[in-house]
């Protein structure tokens, strides 16, 4: 009986020494991942937020590209516009020179003699039709986001 007793012993003093987890332990293991979900709460509230100037930054850029489109037009004489592009002539020194508006290289350009200028960036699509006395263009942002237009002719 001695003998099982003992086993019993070493058995309960072999229980009190296995590891498990302590209060302490527990404890800090919920600090940590309190921690974490209060970080990750934070970066989900900052992404909301770099969206929100993002997309006012992109407003700011459509609204500045509609005027520099007007300005840019103005002595412009309008011929065509195909399904990517509007086409015409701008008199400039007693020369009557080819001007172009289309996409090229994820941007809107004014192409112009030789040269081109970039009016618009981050662009994917760029459609053009013939509406009334206008043309409507719709853009598409590499983000997906759409923007429609209209130019009016005289």
């Amino acid at each position: 009986m001695k003998k099982t007793a003992q086993l019993t012993r070493k058995e309960a003093f072999w229980l009190s020494k296995t590891k498990g987890f302590t209060l302490l332990e527990s404890l800090v293991a919920l600090l940590m991942l309190s921690g974490i979900l209060l970080l990750l709460s934070g970066i989900i509230q900052y992404v909301d937020k770099v969206e929100q100037a993002l997309s006012g930054y992109h407003q700011l850029e459509w609204e500045v590209f509609l005027l520099q489109l007007d300005n840019e037009l103005m002595d412009f004489t309008y011929e065509a516009t195909t399904q990517h592009e509007i086409i015409g002539k701008k008199l400039i020194e007693d020369e009557t020179v080819p001007l172009s508006i289309r996409r090229s290289n994820q941007k809107i350009i004014k192409r112009q003699s030789e040269g081109y200028q970039p009016l618009l960036t981050n662009v994917k699509r760029f459609d053009c039709q013939e509406k009334n006395q206008g043309v409507e263009f719709i853009v598409t942002f590499t983000d997906e986001k759409q923007k429609t237009g209209i130019w009016i002719y005289e």
